[in-house]
């Protein structure tokens, strides 16, 4: 009889869950992203030629960010929206430190409606998928008559 590995206790700092690896992963690319928007257009004076463009850029990329928690658990909603949500909350904290330090992004856009406003995309994506999956289901299904007694 071969003796047994000795098991492995795993590191109780490593986060394990897939919700919160693409939860976080994707918070830090749209906070990078939103970061990155907001120093080039108040620090770069250069690219006030360009603001449309740039704006369209830089949307169209929080908007790629935003759809990797909708891929990466399309065949089960409820995990979109809760790594949808710790993306979220992510973004949500880097904006509330760049808000302290430009004053006047607080007065477009306030943290909790921020907040509110991705917490709703995510939901939405989630319930739309989850009816989407209902649809094909039903549609592989066979009708069966009930019959009255």
């Amino acid at each position: 009889m071969m003796p047994s590995s000795p098991r492995v206790a795993p590191c109780p700092g490593r986060v394990r869950h897939p919700c919160a690896v693409v939860g976080i992963i994707v918070g830090v690319g749209l906070a990078g992203v939103a970061i990155g928007w907001l120093l080039i257009a108040n620090r770069d004076a250069s690219f006030d030629r360009y603001a449309v463009n740039r704006n369209l850029a830089a949307a169209g990329l929080m908007a790629l960010w935003m759809l990797v928690p909708v891929f990466a658990f399309l065949r089960r909603p409820p995990r979109i929206f809760l790594s949808g949500l710790i993306a979220w909350t992510i973004l949500t904290a880097a904006y509330s430190v760049i808000s302290a330090r430009f004053t006047d992004l607080d007065s477009r856009l306030g943290v909790f409606h921020l907040f509110v406003m991705g917490a709703l995309a995510y939901a939405l994506a989630a319930v739309f998928i989850w009816i989407l999956h209902i649809l094909l289901m039903t549609r592989h299904q066979p009708l069966v008559a009930a019959r009255r007694r």
